[in-house]
This record gives C-alpha cells, sequence and structure tokens, in this order.
C-alpha cells in the first residue's frame, strides 16, 4: 500500500485491537502521518496525559473505549465516551487526559 501502513487490504479489522493498553503508558500506532494527514490510534492507561501542544492542522477524536477529556484553549474542557466524538479547530492548543482507560481514533488535517 502507498500510503497507509500497519494495516493489511482487505482484511477486517476490530478498531478497538489495532491498539493494545501497555500499563501506565501511553501506546499509538500510526496509519499515515505525513505532511497534510495523519491518522493514529492511541491506548491511554486511566490518568495518563498529553500536554497541551499547539496544532496547524483540524483534529477529530473518536472515542472507540473509554471516557477522555480534551483540554483546549485558555481552560475549556470536552468529556467525550464510548462511541463519541469531536472536531477540533486548527491553530489552537489542546491536550488529552484519561478519566478511565481509553481508546481513540484521531484524525489531524491540513488542507
Amino acid at each position: 500500500m502507498r500510503y497507509l501502513k500497519n494495516i493489511r487490504p482487505y482484511e477486517p479489522v476490530v478498531m478497538a485491537d489495532i491498539v493494545k493498553h501497555t500499563g501506565n503508558k501511553i501506546a499509538s500506532k500510526a496509519l499515515i502521518d505525513s505532511e497534510n494527514t495523519e491518522i493514529r490510534f492511541f491506548s491511554f492507561a486511566e490518568g495518563e496525559s498529553i500536554d497541551k501542544e499547539y496544532y496547524i492542522m483540524e483534529t477529530l477524536f473518536f472515542v472507540i473505549e473509554g471516557i477522555v477529556k480534551i483540554l483546549y484553549g485558555e481552560d475549556e474542557e470536552i468529556i467525550l465516551r464510548q462511541g463519541e466524538m469531536t472536531a477540533l479547530e486548527s491553530g489552537i492548543s489542546y491536550g488529552v487526559e484519561a478519566v478511565t482507560d481509553v481508546k481513540l481514533f484521531n484524525v489531524l488535517v491540513k488542507g
């Protein structure tokens, strides 16, 4: 496959099985990591987080399992639960905090 990695063509995959919990760490697996597009799966242990960083890309978060808090702007936050998704505008800082063990599907795009 030319653009996608870490996935086989024509084979069904259970999204929750793409990345596994690894104790008290954050695990990730990229399907695409290019200048204009990033597609990643994340697994966070409860209480683990990624500090706020500035992103120039628009972002989608899809929660596969668990509950996550997305922190953005000065002191804004969104709580997402299994089966929910949200979009974030480009040009903002945001971080991620696992309220429970959580698995996420994350897409970043730049036009």
